[in-house]
């Protein structure tokens, strides 16, 4: 168990490059604190269901350039990219093509 919260930790500092907080409210530090842990966790659970063939920083790269054009009635949104369609088929993420 140990070794598996310094695993973790070590996710944080190194991978997601967390700074130490600076902040002034025991309410801050707490809001900080569960959001840092929220994102451990997104990023634990994306580099275990990705595995070996994309890292966690690959993902989120490819998956930014992902965008919609939104107009009064629809929502229009581009082709995917190789990559991006490789990353949400092992995801099993459902992109539409269109939304009403």
């Amino acid at each position: 168990m140990k070794q598996n919260a310094e695993k973790l930790f070590g996710f944080s500092k190194d991978d997601l490059k967390l700074i130490p907080p600076r902040v002034h409210k025991e309410s801050a530090s707490r809001g900080l604190l569960f959001m840092l842990f929220l994102s451990l966790i997104v990023f634990v659970e994306l580099k275990n269901a990705v595995g070996k063939d994309y890292s966690a920083g690959e993902i989120l790269l490819t998956m930014r350039n992902l965008k919609c054009k939104a107009f009064d009635d629809e929502i229009l949104i581009p082709e995917l990219t190789k990559q991006q369609k490789e990353i949400t088929g092992i995801l099993k993420i459902i992109v539409p093509n269109w939304v009403v």
